[in-house]
């Protein structure tokens, strides 16, 4: 689960379990003609690595290898593959609005769409170079920001037309970021080698957090009680009650690793890794209880859907929630 040959990152092997293989058919592969967006592509929405999903309107859109998306206008009944502007992983997607978004990935992709995910046109962001963006994050308004490899971190104030390269922490911070959420009016950075950082001033400035961990975080998740949780490598679980100045550990029972979480509409946490491991929490994140899903194959991400119900995104495509798989509780 290498990014590429040389690099042996915790944080990008974590965020695609068939990322090897995948580069490495890209890497071998003669040249492709440049993607066409829109094409509908023959893809069954069950074999296809996909990293993040999102609702706009009554859309469900999922983004992942090769630079794919799979949507859905029934409500994840059925799903339709299409092409993007590029061929390379797409590990982020957010949506300022119904048609408006915007979703990154590797090479240094910048992909946006005007028509909620049904086209898509690039980006081109110099700077970014030929690194990964891991993740894109909404902040209100026309505001958005993308992050990655390398301490890789962009601001757009214009619903991601143009893009405007940010320092974060110093000059030579070189972390590969893996998530940046807002919590109240303050930003919260984890990333690898244990790092954590805030912004209270939407991202201009940053203050080194002092992290009761040094492994990798791969995701946090701010709660409706006012916590936050940093979740990542080996299972570990972290909670903070006072915006990252002191954290809790919370005992998970488990070495698998946490990708991401969501609260859902009734309260409940729930985070999603590798091997198809589901932690859910019915105390704001104070502790979890473990259910294992199958086949077991792992999750980058979870959305709940507006009308109800739970889809996971990942190294089987799109999966919904079999309440048999929390029988265990």
């Amino acid at each position: 689960m290498m990014y590429r040959a040389g690099i042996g990152c915790a944080v990008l092997a974590a965020s695609l379990w068939l990322g090897a293989p995948a580069m490495a058919e890209e890497q071998a592969a003669p040249a492709q003609p440049k993607p066409k967006s829109g094409v509908v592509v023959d893809v069954r929405s069950d074999r296809i690595v996909l990293m993040d999903i999102a609702q706009t309107g009554n859309r469900l859109i999922a983004v992942g290898e090769r630079g794919f998306t799979l949507v859905s206008d029934d409500g994840g009944k059925t799903w339709k593959g299409s092409q993007t502007a590029v061929n390379r992983q797409l590990t982020g997607l957010a949506f300022r609005d119904d048609k408006v978004g915007v979703a990154v990935g590797h090479g240094g992709s910048f992909v946006r769409t005007e028509d909620g995910g049904t086209t898509w046109s690039k980006i081109a962001v110099d700077e970014a170079g030929e690194d990964s963006l891991l993740g894109v994050t909404h902040l209100g308004g026309d505001h958005f920001i993308a992050y990655g490899a390398f301490g890789l971190y962009f601001d757009s104030q214009d619903a991601g037309k143009t893009w405007q390269r940010k320092t974060v922490l110093s000059e030579d911070f070189d972390r590969h970021i893996s998530q940046v959420i807002p919590v109240g009016t303050s930003l919260l950075l984890v990333a690898e080698s244990g790092t954590l950082a805030r912004s209270d001033d939407g991202g201009t400035t940053w203050v080194a957090l002092t992290s009761p961990y040094q492994g990798s975080y791969f995701g946090a998740l701010a709660v409706k009680d006012g916590s936050v949780l940093a979740f990542g490598m080996r299972g570990n679980v972290y909670r903070s009650i006072d915006l990252g100045t002191t954290w809790q550990k919370i005992e998970t029972g488990t070495t698998v690793s946490l990708m991401s979480g969501r609260q859902l509409a009734d309260g409940r946490v729930m985070l999603v890794g590798n091997s198809g491991l589901i932690a859910e929490s019915a105390d704001n994140g104070q502790s979890f209880v473990l259910h294992s899903a199958q086949p077991g194959k792992g999750f980058a991400a979870l959305l709940e859907k507006s009308g109800g119900g739970i889809i996971f995104a990942g190294e089987s495509g799109v999966t919904p929630l079999d309440p048999a798989w929390l029988k265990s509780r």
